[in-house]
């Protein structure tokens, strides 16, 4: 045999085992137990089901309980920048009383894996005293969450823009 020969029914061989190897894994699918996918995937949607409600749920003349019930729920990073913008921000609404009840209305997990998740969460509102405006009064959320250890942490989270069904007279 020549050397290009040799070469080339080395590269077959490897091909073949490759294509074994691939097949083998696709016959069996990821080896993560199904139980410990459903597992996150309450624990996650738990978990936005908590912090969606509970940012939402306050009362801006005692804001150090509702610090200290959110911050576990965060990473370290994000309970920090909550924390200064807490104190900054509601605090200025203290004269108004404000108390605020929020509702995680639904949560749909978008992705998933070992180590972070994606999901969006619809929020109600209820305010009072009621003739306060406050925001809207229902929102949507895209939230990011990282494992730390067996918890799932809130890493980041930002309104999803909803876009108003057209009019009559706009369509």
């Amino acid at each position: 045999m020549t050397r290009s020969r040799l070469i080339d029914a080395g590269l077959a061989v490897v091909a073949l085992v490759a294509l074994a190897i691939g097949l083998v894994v696709l016959v069996r699918g990821p080896q993560v137990p199904a139980y410990a996918q459903t597992s996150d995937r309450q624990e996650v949607r738990s978990t936005v089901e908590r912090f969606a409600a509970g940012m939402n749920t306050y009362d801006v003349t005692d804001l150090d309980p509702y610090v200290e019930r959110m911050t576990p729920l965060m990473t370290d990073d994000l309970a920090e920048q909550f924390e200064v913008s807490t104190q900054d921000l509601l605090a200025r609404f203290a004269a108004a009383k404000i108390v605020t009840k929020g509702t995680a209305d639904e949560v749909a997990i978008d992705s998933i894996d070992g180590d972070s998740a994606e999901a969006f969460a619809a929020v109600s509102v209820a305010t009072t005293p009621e003739n306060v405006g406050y925001g809207q009064p229902r929102l949507r959320w895209r939230v990011s969450l990282v494992r730390e250890g067996e918890k799932w942490l809130v890493d980041n989270f930002a309104d999803v823009t909803v876009e108003s069904a057209p009019t009559e007279e706009g369509q």
